[in-house]
C-alpha cells in the first residue's frame, strides 16, 4: 500500500517537475506568478506533498502553459495521488498521525470557468476541523523543537535558555523566564525591489525627484472611462505620457483599473467623486469590461508591470457592485492580462474600510468566493485607524486582515496601496510629524513581512498638495518627508532583513521598534524608532557608525550609548565574526 502511493505522489511530483522544467521558470517565480508559496511549490513538485485541491496544480500548469489534454493527465495523478494519501491515513496509528496537505479539507465549490471540467478542482480552500488536528501536530513538534535550544541571548548578553536566579538569588525552579528577543526572525532576506512605492497623482509623465522602488498609476486621469470615453473609442495619450515617464525613470509602474464609463452602465448609476462620468458600479456587459484589460494590456506590454483589478473596494465611492459579480470580473481579467503579457503581475481589487466590519466582511466574502484563485499579488489599504494616527497602527490592521485571508485557505501577498479617499479630510501634519510619519510609514510594513507577508508599500500619494502630507508637489522639489523616503530607500536598498521585534522583548521602551538586516558586505544594520518619546541604548558589539534621517552620519563605538526618538536612526556594526 505504501509502495503505491510512493509511486503515485511521485506521478504526480515528475509531472510537475518536468513542467517546470520545460517552462525554465524557477521555483520563486512560478510562486509569484501562481500566488502560492515558494515552499509549497517546491514540495508538490519534489512529492514531498500532496496539494489540497486540484486548483493548486492547475494554476502551476497554466502558468506554464499546458492545455487540456495534459491538464486532464495531471487531474488523474492528482487524484491517485489523494487516494493513497487517505490510504496511509486509515493505516496510520493514533500515536503517529500522517501530517499531509489533505488534512486540510475543503469545503467550497469550483466557481464557474475555474476547471469545471474537472469536479475535484476548487479555486480555494477554506479550513475545517482537520485544521486543529494539524494544527496539534505542528505544535507538538515545534514543542520538542524547542525544548532543545539553548542560549538564547537576551539584548544583554543574558543566555535565555540557561538557569535563571530566583529571587532569593538561587534557582528558580518553578516558572520558566520570560522569553527575550525580535518577534520574528528568518534567514535574510532582500527586500522586493518595488517596496517603497508611491501612488503617482499627476497625469504629466513626471517622476518623484527621490529614490523610489516603483510607482503606481491612480489618481493619475487614467480612469476606465477617462481612456475609453466611448465604447471603442480609446485615449491613450495620458497614460502613455506616465508609461514613457516610468520607463525613463527605470520605475516599475503597477497600473489600477477602475472608473466604468457611462456608456457601460445605466444612466442612473452612481459616479465615482472625481468629478467626470466614470461610474461606480460593474458594467452591464462583462465583454466591455474584458475586451478594455485586453486591449491595455496588450498596448503596455513590457512597459507596465502590474495590474490592479479595482481600487477601494468596500467604499461605495469606488465600487459598487456584488463580490460574486467582481470575482467573474477578475477572472476575465486575469485570463486577458496573462494571454496578453504572461509576464506581467496580476494583483486583486485594493479593499478598503477594513478597519470597520462591513469592510472585513466583503473582504472575506472575496476571498470566500474564490477570487485570489486568480491574482499574485492581495492590495488592501492598511492605514492608522484615523487620519493623522500613527503609522504603527497599520501593524494591527494587517494582522487583522491576514487573519482573515488565512480562514480562507490564505490568499497571496500584501500590497499596502495606503489610505482610501477620506484622507483628504486629515488635517496637515506638522513639518516633523510629516518627516517622521513618512518613513515610519515603510518601516511599520516591515514589521509585517513575514507574518503577514506584507510585499510592497505605495505611499498614498506623490505629486498631490491636497493631503495632509506632501513629499512633492509637480514641478517643484522634494519636501524633506520625501527627501527621507528617498534615504530610507538607500539604506535597504541592498540590505537583507533578517528580524523585527519591539518593546522590552528587545530592549526597547513599550513602544519601541527595531529591525535588523544584513548589509552588502554581510555588516549588520539594526533601524530603531518609538511611536513616542525618546530613550538611549547600549551600542552593540563590532557598532561603527549611526545614521540619522537628516542626511548626517557619526562614528560610534560599542557600548557608546545611542540616543533616539520617533525619528529613525540606523546604527551599522561590523559583520560577524564567526572564526
Amino acid at each position: 500500500m505504501h509502495t503505491d502511493r510512493n509511486r503515485d505522489d511521485r506521478e504526480l511530483a515528475g509531472l510537475l517537475q518536468e513542467l517546470k522544467e520545460r517552462d525554465g521558470r524557477s521555483y520563486t517565480a512560478i510562486a509569484h506568478r501562481t500566488g502560492l508559496s515558494r515552499s509549497s511549490v517546491h514540495r508538490y513538485c519534489q512529492g514531498l506533498t500532496v496539494p489540497t485541491s486540484f486548483g493548486a496544480v492547475e494554476r502551476i500548469a497554466r502558468v506554464c502553459g499546458v492545455g487540456k489534454e495534459e491538464l486532464d493527465g495531471l487531474y488523474r495523478a492528482w487524484v491517485r495521488a489523494g487516494e493513497g494519501a487517505s490510504a496511509e491515513r486509515e493505516d496510520a496509528t493514533p500515536s503517529q498521525p500522517p501530517v499531509r496537505d489533505e488534512d486540510l479539507e475543503p469545503d467550497r465549490e469550483p466557481l464557474p470557468g475555474a476547471a469545471a471540467d474537472h469536479p475535484g478542482s476548487r479555486p480555494r480552500s477554506r479550513f475545517r476541523a482537520r485544521r486543529s488536528r494539524l494544527f496539534l501536530a505542528v505544535l507538538a513538534a515545534l514543542g520538542v523543537i524547542a525544548a532543545t535550544v539553548i542560549g538564547v541571548v537576551s539584548r544583554s548578553g543574558a543566555p535565555v535558555g540557561d538557569q535563571v536566579a530566583g529571587p532569593s538569588g538561587g534557582q528558580d525552579s518553578g516558572t520558566d523566564p520570560e522569553l527575550v528577543g525580535p518577534h520574528w526572525s528568518m534567514s535574510p532576506k532582500r527586500l522586493d525591489s518595488e517596496y517603497i512605492g508611491v501612488t503617482m497623482n499627476s497625469d504629466t509623465g513626471e517622476m518623484p525627484g527621490f529614490d523610489v522602488g516603483g510607482v503606481r498609476f491612480w489618481e493619475s486621469e487614467t480612469r476606465w472611462g477617462q481612456i475609453e470615453p466611448k465604447r471603442d473609442t480609446y485615449d491613450f495619450a495620458t497614460l502613455d505620457r506616465l508609461a514613457n515617464g516610468a520607463e525613463r525613470a527605470g520605475l516599475p509602474a503597477l497600473f489600477v483599473f477602475g472608473g466604468t464609463p457611462g456608456w457601460a452602465v445605466p444612466p442612473d448609476t452612481p459616479k465615482t467623486p472625481y468629478g467626470d462620468d466614470t461610474r461606480t458600479a460593474p458594467p452591464t456587459d462583462l465583454d466591455d469590461w474584458e475586451n478594455f484589460v485586453d486591449k491595455v494590456a496588450t498596448r503596455y506590454r513590457g512597459r507596465i508591470d502590474a495590474y490592479e483589478l479595482w481600487d477601494n473596494v468596500g467604499a461605495s465611492t469606488h465600487y459598487s457592485g456584488d463580490m460574486k459579480t467582481l470575482v467573474e470580473m477578475v477572472r476575465r481579467a486575469s485570463a486577458a492580462i496573462r494571454a496578453a503579457d504572461p509576464d506581467a503581475v496580476v494583483a486583486c481589487p485594493s479593499f478598503g474600510r477594513l478597519w470597520e466590519r462591513e469592510g472585513q466582511r466583503l473582504l472575506a466574502e472575496f476571498a470566500h468566493l474564490g477570487g485570489y484563485t486568480y491574482c499574485e499579488a492581495a492590495p488592501v489599504k492598511l492605514h492608522p485607524r484615523r487620519g493623522g494616527g500613527k503609522p504603527e497602527e497599520m501593524i494591527e490592521l494587517a494582522s487583522k486582515v491576514k487573519n482573515i485571508l488565512y480562514r480562507e485557505d490564505e490568499g497571496p501577498p500584501l500590497w499596502n496601496t495606503g489610505p482610501g479617499k477620506e484622507i483628504a479630510l486629515t488635517p496637515p501634519l506638522s513639518a516633523r510629524r510629516a518627516q517622521d510619519y513618512a518613513v515610519r510609514f515603510y518601516l511599520a510594513g516591515l514589521y509585517s513581512i513575514k507574518h503577514e507577508q506584507v510585499r510592497r508599500m505605495y505611499f498614498y500619494s506623490w505629486g498631490s498638495t491636497g493631503v495632509p502630507l506632501v513629499v512633492e508637489p509637480v514641478g517643484g522639489a522634494p519636501t524633506e518627508a520625501g527627501r527621507r523616503i528617498g534615504r530610507l530607500h538607500r539604506w535597504l536598498a541592498n540590505a537583507r532583513i533578517t528580524s523585527c521585534g519591539r518593546g522590552p522583548d528587545v530592549g526597547l521602551p513599550e513602544g519601541g521598534y527595531e529591525c535588523r538586516f544584513l548589509g552588502e558586505g554581510d555588516e549588520r544594520l539594526s533601524v530603531l524608532w518609538l511611536e513616542q518619546g525618546r530613550t538611549d541604548i547600549e551600542a552593540p558589539g563590532g557598532a561603527r557608525l549611526l545614521r540619522r534621517m537628516d542626511g548626517s552620519t557619526q562614528r560610534i563605538a560599542p557600548g557608546e550609548r545611542v540616543a533616539f526618538d520617533e525619528t529613525p536612526v540606523l546604527i551599522e556594526s561590523a559583520a560577524q565574526d564567526d572564526s
